[in-house]
């Protein structure tokens, strides 16, 4: 029998570090046993001290879709152009100036880049990065011209014609609320920055929640 009924579990526990050393990074793992079906994993939190403390992030209705006057649900926005070398791009995550209501709901979306190629393209010839070149995301394989590569934040993947690849090294995207910022730099066979394609870029789109409101 269905029941109406949240099934989230949480987890608290402790870590030390060393001290006297700036934490940089911090892998994670889940692993699950003595189990089948799908499971769902949501609000990893860290918070500083010996103890955990007796807040929770709320998770119900953390997050919604933005709607149109209509009520239809919009879930991405998509934006193209053509790159020529090397290109520094704006992407927006908000409406038109006249029609965003309140620029200060929106939340960080992932963002999913579709490349078609125009010119051959040689190792690592492509790559992708934050505004000041950090998050930096590298195609690994050499490339002819009309491949098609999809860096998707938002299935955490790379595939190149439709086929999933691990051959890339880096971290995927995401557009803050307003716009986001990024470079894009495509080689050919003749040397760096001198490749093209055509680029899609699509936006993730959300809003925060009664969940996310109260946070």
């Amino acid at each position: 029998m269905w029941m109406k009924k949240e099934f989230w579990t949480r987890y608290f526990f402790t870590f030390q570090v060393t001290p006297n050393r700036k934490v940089t990074r911090i892998d994670y793992r889940f692993v699950m046993n003595d189990c089948e079906g799908t499971a769902w994993l949501t609000d990893l939190m860290l918070q500083i001290g010996r103890a955990a403390s007796g807040y929770v992030p709320a998770n119900k209705e953390f997050l919604q879709r933005e709607r149109d006057g209509a009520g239809t649900v919009i879930r991405r926005k998509h934006y193209n152009g053509v790159i020529r070398g090397k290109r520094k791009i704006a992407v927006p995550n908000r409406e038109a100036v006249s029609r965003e209501k309140d620029l200060a709901k929106r939340v960080t979306g992932g963002v999913d880049f579709h490349l078609a190629l125009t010119r051959n393209t040689p190792q690592e010839g492509i790559r992708f990065a934050h505004q000041h070149g950090q998050r930096q995301l590298i195609v690994s394989p050499p490339l002819s011209a009309n491949d098609q590569v999809m860096l998707s934040a938002t299935k955490r993947r790379v595939e190149i014609n439709e086929q999933m690849t691990q051959e890339y090294s880096g971290n995927f995207h995401t557009c803050p609320a307003g716009f986001g910022i990024y470079q894009v730099e495509l080689d050919d066979e003749r040397g760096a920055g001198r490749g093209a394609g055509q680029l899609v870029c699509e936006v993730d789109m959300w809003l925060k929640g009664r969940g996310g409101e109260r946070l």
